[in-house]
């Protein structure tokens, strides 16, 4: 006794030329994006601090972003995650100095 009767052929060979073209032009953009475009790294691979504070009010990231262009610590990343109350902080790594010594004096600056 059967419960389902399938005998239907699917012709996947017969399409087998356009399913290598499309594999091909997606391989060709893949390799033409890589090469004028390059990798862009996330702060695992190019290194740097990342700091998430949280507020008990909502945070003013103009405000906060003022006081950090302030201490100088080079090209400093800020955005709001989560809430309004919960900023991301990420700080480049600079050579010479401790990153201890940057978050420090974020924090003296920030909290």
């Amino acid at each position: 006794m059967e419960f389902f009767r399938f005998k239907r052929d699917i012709p996947f060979m017969r399409h087998a030329l356009v399913f290598n073209v499309i594999s091909l032009l997606t391989f060709l953009a893949a390799v033409f994006f890589l090469a004028t475009r390059g990798l862009h790294f996330s702060i695992e691979f190019t290194g740097g601090t990342v700091i998430e504070v949280a507020y008990q009010q909502p945070a003013d990231v103009g405000k906060l972003r003022t006081a950090l262009d302030a201490l100088n610590l080079g090209d400093v990343q800020l955005q709001n995650f989560g809430s309004s109350r919960d900023v991301l902080i990420r700080l480049p790594v600079r050579a010479g100095v401790k990153q201890a010594d940057d978050v420090a004096r974020v924090f003296g600056e920030l909290c």
